[in-house]
């Protein structure tokens, strides 16, 4: 006689490991359901859009000192004189514009690099057990709420930040802890991640 055939067992979905968390923070049969950063839309564009403005700038008041070969290629030869005919200003007077808009410049690209450390030391990150924030590049610093304590996910998006697909996320728990009060801002699909921390809570009661 044949012997029964076994029941196959269900499929089971793989987690993802982390990219960005520190994988030897998780602990015995905890697991990552989502770790992000901030999205580049929210860091960057203010800094490039700075740093392109004042460029513009000070090579338009360079062309007092310069001849201003680039201009006469591209025709704007109206345009400079209109400026300099405008503001009147000497050639010394151009020199110090011109320096001045390269230090706004220069100024643009440190805003730039500090943007850049913040954006990629922050990892946002929700396991089967906590929420969590990890700061740092080279020395990791650790905050956590554990899922059983979070009392609410809010989430506030304007209507740019939800054509860009970014928002704001705070996430409320038990004592009032410094995490549990600060705004993670330019989180993506925050809804998303609102509805993961809410499974992740429901499971845990």
């Amino acid at each position: 006689m044949a012997a029964a055939a076994t029941p196959a067992s269900p499929p089971t979905t793989p987690r993802p490991m982390p990219r960005l968390l520190k994988a030897t923070y998780l602990g015995d049969q905890e697991y990552l359901l989502e770790e992000t950063r901030a999205t580049k839309l929210f860091y960057f564009p203010g800094p490039i859009l700075w740093i392109l403005i004042t460029g513009v700038l000070a090579l338009l008041s360079a062309a007092d000192w310069q001849g201003w070969s680039f201009a006469s290629a591209f025709g704007w030869n109206s345009v400079i004189s209109g400026f300099a005919g405008l503001t009147h200003i000497s050639t010394s007077t151009a020199e110090w514009f011109t320096l001045f808009f390269a230090f706004l410049v220069f100024l643009g690209f440190l805003r730039l690099a500090v943007r850049y450390v913040r954006w990629v030391r922050t990892v946002y990150a929700i396991t089967s057990r906590r929420v969590i924030v990890q700061r740092g590049i080279l020395g990791k610093d650790f905050d956590e709420i554990p899922v059983q304590q979070v009392r609410g996910v809010d989430v506030h998006q304007s209507l740019g930040q939800r054509i860009l697909g970014y928002g704001t996320v705070r996430v409320s728990s038990e004592g009032g802890t410094k995490l549990g009060n600060e705004d993670w801002k330019g989180i993506p699909k925050p809804f998303r991640f609102q509805k993961l921390i809410e499974n992740a809570t429901q499971s845990a009661h």
